[in-house]
């Protein structure tokens, strides 16, 4: 059996998609994703911001981009084909999404995205780093805290760079499970950040948890992962259900 740990919201999608394929999984939600007040002003605020690129860090963050303009459309009586003056400035601008699933939820709205590779901070330095801008304004969807590195390193290199944090992640008082759990059951853990797993350490028995093999989504996971005990840990290639999937194979 394997046990999932991603966002609540996320979880159904998943097991879903694994016993779809034969592996049965259950889901466990130790954190949880709430949008941030200043999300209902993205549209606004990031024109304000006159970007030459949009950075967007998460499905998350996606979402809630594409929520936002949606809303602004219904509250503004426009249709797609009538955009406000918001969505006229960034409509051209290039996108950079971290994850196939964050890239095409942004093709729903822009033609011009690029999924950075790896889908990490490294991959997004990379992206930027083929597009050989000199000295760019660059916008960052992103949730609260989180790494600053692709923020101090474009800082460093000249770049003007701007973070809208647009969500935070909260712990569950409980975990959440798609189905009744049973530690004995579970022979491998999946995990997504290292948010989650160091929820999962503060709430299962490290020791437990030390002797279940694991999927994380990079090799950063994996060292952090390493640091608090772990040993028999399998890296995918990407944090989609897909990737994850082809790993537990």
């Amino acid at each position: 059996m394997y046990l999932i740990l991603r966002p609540k919201s996320k979880l159904s999608d998943s097991v879903a998609c694994f016993e779809e394929v034969g592996l049965p999984a259950i889901g466990c939600g130790l954190i949880d994703t709430i949008a941030l007040p200043n999300a209902s002003a993205l549209l606004p605020n990031l024109s304000a911001l006159n970007p030459d690129l949009v950075v967007v860090t998460s499905t998350v963050a996606a979402d809630l981009y594409v929520e936002a303009i949606t809303q602004n459309q219904s509250e503004a009586g426009h249709d797609a084909t009538q955009p406000s003056e918001s969505q006229n400035k960034i409509s051209n601008l290039t996108f950079i999404a971290v994850g196939a699933s964050t890239a095409k939820r942004l093709l729903t709205q822009h033609s011009r995205v690029l999924q950075a590779k790896p889908s990490d901070s490294e991959g997004i330095l990379a992206c930027i780093a083929q597009l050989k801008l000199n000295k760019a304004n660059v916008a960052i969807l992103k949730g609260r805290g989180g790494r600053q590195l692709i923020n101090e390193t474009l800082t460093a290199n000249g770049f003007t760079v701007a973070e809208l944090d647009l969500y935070e992640r909260v712990l569950l008082k409980q975990p959440y499970y798609t189905k009744h759990f049973e530690a004995e059951a579970i022979h491998c853990i999946i995990a997504t950040s290292t948010e989650i797993i160091d929820a999962a350490y503060n709430w299962f028995e490290p020791r437990w948890l030390n002797t279940r093999q694991w999927i994380v989504v990079s090799k950063r996971l994996k060292q952090h992962l390493s640091a608090l005990g772990a040993s028999n840990i399998v890296t995918s290639n990407g944090a989609t259900d897909s990737h994850l999937i082809a790993a537990a194979k």
